[in-house]
C-alpha cells in the first residue's frame, strides 16, 4: 500500500498496527471498534428502560455508538473524511460528560445540557476540520469533564463513598490509557505485525468505561436546583 492514500492517512495515527491492503486496513484496531457499537446499544437500550432517565442519555449512548463507527473507518478502509468521523465522535463524549457535569454543578435541566453537549460537539465538529485543532479540542474538552466530575463528586458524595459504577470507570478508564500509551508506535509494547495491539484494548476498555459512567450517573444523579423557599425531591429533571 506504499504511496496510497490510505498508507498517507494513517503515517500520522501512531496507533502502531501495521497497515494492510482491504478494508480492514489495521485489523486488531478495527474490529475491536465494535466495543463501542455494543456499548452504545447496550446503553441506550439501558435508558430505554429507564423511564426516569434524562434523555440527554440518549444523545450520549449515540456519541458512544458513533465512536464504533468513526475508528471504525478511520482503522479500517481509511476513506477521505473518516479522520473527521474519527476526531468528532472522540471529543463529543467528554463534550457531554463536562456539560452533564457542568449542568450539575449549575442546577440547568436536562434540555440546556443536552444543547450544551450539541452545540459543544458542534464547534468541535468544526474546529476538527484543521486536523492540527483536534489535540487541542480533546484536550480542552478532557480536562472541562474531568474537572466538572470532581467537582460534582465532591458536591454530591462529600464522604467519598464508593460505588461501583464509577470504580469501573476509573479501573477501565486507567488500564486503557496504560494501554494506549505503551501502545503507540514506537512504545516498548508496539507490534505492528501482531494481531493483539494494545490500541485495541484501548477501544474495548474505553468503550467499557463510557458505559460505566452513564449507568452510574443515571442510578446516582446530582441533586436538582432548588427554587428559594422550595423543597424537591433529589434527581435531575427529565424535561420531557
Amino acid at each position: 500500500m506504499a504511496g496510497s492514500s490510505v498508507s498517507v492517512w494513517y503515517a500520522a495515527s501512531g496507533d502502531c498496527e501495521q497497515v494492510r491492503s482491504g478494508l480492514l486496513g489495521q485489523p486488531a484496531n478495527t474490529v475491536s471498534a465494535v466495543g463501542y457499537l455494543v456499548a452504545g446499544g447496550w446503553l441506550l437500550v439501558w435508558v430505554c428502560r429507564r423511564q426516569a432517565a434524562p434523555r440527554r442519555y440518549w444523545w450520549f449512548a449515540a456519541a458512544v455508538a458513533a465512536n464504533g463507527v468513526g475508528s471504525g473507518l478511520y482503522h479500517g478502509p481509511g476513506w477521505p473524511g473518516s479522520g473527521w468521523c474519527h476526531d468528532v465522535a472522540a471529543v463529543a463524549v467528554p463534550v457531554f460528560v463536562a456539560a452533564d457535569g457542568l449542568g450539575g454543578i449549575r442546577g440547568w435541566d436536562d434540555r440546556m445540557v443536552t444543547r450544551v453537549g450539541l452545540a459543544g460537539t458542534a464547534v468541535a465538529a468544526v474546529g476538527v476540520l484543521a486536523r492540527p485543532v483536534t489535540n487541542v479540542a480533546m484536550a480542552a474538552a478532557v480536562a472541562a469533564a474531568v474537572a466538572a466530575e470532581a467537582v460534582l463528586a465532591r458536591r454530591s458524595d462529600p464522604r467519598g463513598g464508593r460505588r461501583a459504577g464509577r470504580a469501573v470507570m476509573v479501573a477501565t478508564l486507567a488500564v486503557g490509557v496504560t494501554a494506549y500509551l505503551v501502545g503507540r508506535t514506537g512504545g516498548p509494547l508496539c507490534r505492528p505485525d501482531s494481531l493483539l495491539q494494545p490500541h485495541a484494548l484501548w477501544h474495548l476498555l474505553t468503550a467499557a468505561a463510557m458505559a460505566a459512567w452513564a449507568a452510574d450517573r443515571i442510578a446516582h444523579p446530582a441533586p436538582a436546583r432548588t427554587a428559594p423557599g422550595r423543597s424537591s425531591p433529589p434527581g435531575p429533571a427529565t424535561g420531557r
